[in-house]
């Protein structure tokens, strides 16, 4: 009986109920107790925690869900925005390749108009420096042509001023006028002109076989062709001499000078500086004797001059250096 232990209730209304227990029960139902309390204890913490966290991740996922919206709302901005700009970049290489078209057609009728104009000045000039050369005595080999055996083919006709032709033609033709002596040696005033005169030492009758050209001494003497130096000495009454060869007939010759520029066997240009102007030689003052000769005969200088100033108005010929 020692092991029991009596729990008392009292009532309200004064009667007292008893319930017997053992030590060893109340130890047991203690510990169950206890159990139950960590049990509703632990079961309550991890309760909280779980809905701690779910609320975390709510909240969470309550700005995420709101972060997208804005960023759906960004990029629905973003490509209408690229859409605009697209539309505009079409618009400009639209205009771009319209422009581009309109530029194309306009440098195509320039060109044509340029090249129409090119090709009329080119054969003017081409025609002039024909009628320059064939006044002169000069005349281009025509090619020989194959013969008709073991040929055919379609008929083209050929086109009237072919460009190619034209500037075949004009090359030829500025080849060879580079070494027709064109132009005046010096600046000065003609004092006696080709042909017939009085000998101004003598006052006789006599041939003039150049042209003289008053100057200062020492001044400037010019090529009037391409050449090579064949003579360069003192020729007795035409003082000290220069004589050039041009390979095609023509020569000409300077005299009276007072310096040599050039030696014999120098290849020169046409304006290049040969000499200068003296009083050399059978002369009443300074000046220039020149001469042309075609194949060993004088001729006349005056139209190669005449024609010389014809080229320079078409800006055919190089000017002096």
């Amino acid at each position: 009986m020692k092991d029991q232990l009596h729990i008392m209730v009292t009532r309200d209304s004064g009667k007292i109920v008893r319930f017997p227990c053992t030590i060893k029960k109340l130890a047991v139902l203690l510990s169950a107790s206890i159990f139950v309390l960590l049990f509703l204890v632990v079961t309550s913490i991890f309760t909280i925690s779980l809905f701690t966290e779910n609320r975390t991740i709510s909240s969470r996922i309550t700005k995420l869900q709101h972060q997208l919206k804005i960023n759906e709302k960004t990029i629905a901005s973003h490509e209408q925005t690229n859409q605009t700009q697209k539309m505009s970049l079409k618009l400009q290489l639209s205009n771009l390749e319209l422009s581009n078209a309109k530029q194309a057609a306009a440098f195509k009728k320039e060109k044509a108009l340029l090249l129409s104009t090119a090709v009329n000045e080119l054969k003017e000039r081409s025609e002039l420096m024909e009628k320059i050369m064939t006044s002169v005595g000069i005349t281009l080999k025509e090619e020989k042509t194959e013969g008709t055996k073991n040929s055919g083919g379609p008929f083209i006709p050929q086109q009237e001023a072919n460009q190619d032709d034209l500037l075949s033609k004009a090359d030829t033709y500025l080849k060879k006028i580079q070494y027709i002596p064109l132009g005046r040696p010096v600046q000065g005033a003609i004092t006696s002109s080709f042909g017939k005169r009085k000998d101004p030492v003598n006052k006789k009758n006599g041939f003039h076989t150049g042209i003289d050209f008053r100057g200062k001494r020492g001044e400037k003497i010019y090529a009037t062709a391409d050449g090579i130096v064949k003579k360069v000495f003192t020729n007795g009454g035409y003082g000290k001499y220069i004589l050039v060869s041009h390979n095609n007939g023509y020569t000409t010759s300077f005299a009276h000078l007072q310096t040599f520029l050039v030696k014999k066997g120098e290849k020169i240009k046409r304006g290049q500086l040969i000499g200068l102007v003296g009083n050399t030689g059978r002369s009443t003052g300074p000046h220039l004797h020149y001469e042309i000769n075609l194949n060993k005969k004088p001729v006349n200088p005056s139209k190669f001059m005449q024609f010389a100033s014809l080229l320079k108005s078409n800006s055919t010929l190089p000017e002096k250096k």
